[in-house]
């Protein structure tokens, strides 16, 4: 069960991303989710905070979209329990 966080949609080219932080029953974790391949780029890792997790998950969104010629964009945070 989600008890808080954020995420943040990147959309570059053909590429479109979903960045998580949040805290669960597992902890606090980072991911990043390939929307167009349904594949997580970065699969959930353990982080300190939600501020930390931002930054993974950041990084690892931003070698994945350099890996492919795009750079990644600022980023809009938002609250986990929004559309």
């Amino acid at each position: 069960m989600l008890d808080q966080g954020v995420w943040a949609e990147v959309r570059v080219g053909a590429e479109h991303l979903r960045l998580f932080s949040e805290s669960n029953a597992q902890g606090v974790q980072a991911s990043v989710y390939n929307a167009v391949t349904k594949t997580w780029v970065a699969p959930s890792e353990a982080v300190a905070s939600i501020e930390e997790g931002k930054d993974r998950a950041e990084a690892h969104a931003r070698i994945y979209l350099e890996r492919r010629g795009f750079e990644l964009p600022p980023l809009e945070w938002k609250s986990a329990r929004s559309a």
